[in-house]
């Protein structure tokens, strides 16, 4: 039997509510019709997804129970001037959560409920966006009006407790003006089997709205975990992306961004850091549709042992988008003789009077700068976590909430790479 096969099955043993029953058909035939995405594909060309054949689709054990010392323990982000949002396996807690006061505008969906259908339109045509549509047991919806900002960041914890699927589906929209910060952590409890992961979050800016937008992947090392985040800007509206991958198996992080209209600015930064068997893939676009228009991608990956890191990065500057401003630059780091690295970084322009560029480096540890702070009295691999933590400290997530600082920290630490005292100042 085939993996598509498989999935139909197991949805087609899923109750699902009427009021979300034909959003969730159509997604399945979109699924039969698209099927898995292969090697073949040229967006898929360096990962490839045998991964998942060893992994069980849907639960088939309760959820173990989760404390609030549980939270803690794993790293959890906590503060008490957030509201947080916990899910565990895909469905929502209220009792982890705190929700006494939630902004205007927010609300916590989850598959249980009559949702609007719109939470379950497609973002994309593709497989992953149809599993996650047919899937999802619930996600938040977001929708400022105009001139609102959230005073503190919105907390989403999402934490696996079992072997299955978890899958999560959010929809943002801030009207004119309106403003606000985003931080999702995915985390997982010790002796948690293997499992699979989705996230989808759609993302509609009004003119002069602005969101920040933090994902700490930090899943568990047998786990398969894609998302997607899919952005439509409008005039002079600001995005901002930061995310630190250092979890899963295998991983899928996709950002797909429409600058519709014009004086839009983006800004995308992601570190990924891979050991072991790992592989993590990083798979952005921006489209500058109108004049005007800003973006910066950074991206950087550490790969040690036998990781693979992916980097597809697209910038298309379309017709009619003049005085475009747009730099991509992807950095990689190899540790060990078996690491590898795919870097594409691309730049397509059919527009005139615009500023662009784009590139990419692979490379090892400055061997003078080993030798410069060996001569200096610090042991070698004191040393080389030094330099690894140089490297990635520029794109590292900050949104300049201390508990967030605090989260990378301890994510970092657990690799052993954040053990100087600067870190903090650092980020």
């Amino acid at each position: 039997m085939s993996m598509v096969d498989a999935l139909l099955q197991a949805f087609a043993r899923l109750p699902a509510p009427p009021p979300l029953d034909r959003q969730r058909q159509q997604a399945a035939q979109t699924l039969r019709k698209r099927g898995l995405p292969t090697r073949h594909d040229e967006d898929w060309k360096y990962t490839a997804l045998r991964a998942l054949d060893a992994l069980p689709l849907v639960a088939d054990a309760p959820s173990r129970v989760v404390s609030a010392a549980d939270l803690s323990a794993i790293g959890a982000i906590d503060s008490d001037n957030c509201t947080r949002l916990v899910f565990i396996d895909g469905r929502f807690d209220p009792a982890l959560s705190r929700v006494e006061e939630l902004p205007d505008g927010l609300r916590v969906w989850t598959g249980a409920q009559a949702a609007d259908a719109a939470l379950l339109a497609p973002t994309a045509d593709d497989a992953f966006d149809a599993l996650n549509r047919m899937f999802a047991a619930g996600g938040i919806d977001l929708d400022l009006p105009a001139g609102m900002r959230l005073a503190a960041p919105l907390l989403i914890v999402t934490v696996q407790t079992r072997a299955g699927g978890s899958h999560l589906r959010h929809r943002v929209r801030l009207g004119t003006g309106a403003q606000a910060q985003l931080i999702v952590q995915h985390l997982v409890l010790a002796e948690t089997p293997g499992y699979w992961a989705s996230e989808v979050c759609s993302v509609a800016l009004d003119r002069r709205a602005r969101l920040d937008h933090v994902r700490l992947q930090r899943e568990g090392l047998e786990a398969v975990h894609v998302s997607q985040l899919h952005v439509t800007q409008a005039e002079d509206s600001r995005f901002g992306a930061q995310a630190l991958v250092t979890g899963a198996a295998l991983s899928r992080q996709e950002c797909v961004v429409e600058q519709s209209a014009a004086g839009c600015a983006t800004e995308l930064r992601a570190c990924a850091v891979l050991r072991g068997a790992q592989h993590g893939d990083v798979h952005l676009r921006i489209a500058h549709r109108m004049p005007r228009g800003s973006s910066r991608t950074q991206v950087r990956t550490v790969v040690d042992d036998s990781a693979h890191a992916v980097f597809t990065g697209r910038v298309d500057v379309l017709p009619g988008a003049d005085k475009t401003d747009a730099a991509m630059i992807n950095r990689n780091l190899l540790l060990s003789p078996g690491a590898e690295v795919d870097t594409r970084p691309q730049l397509q322009i059919d527009a005139d009077d615009v500023q662009c560029s784009h590139g990419a480096a692979v490379g090892q540890l400055d061997a003078e700068a080993l030798f410069y702070l060996a001569a200096r009295g610090i042991a070698p691999e004191l040393a080389r976590q030094l330099l690894v933590q140089g490297f990635v400290t520029q794109v590292l997530p900050d949104l300049g909430l201390a508990p967030l600082t605090a989260a990378v920290r301890a994510q970092l630490a657990a690799l052993g790479l954040a053990q100087s005292a600067s870190f903090k100042e650092d980020t």
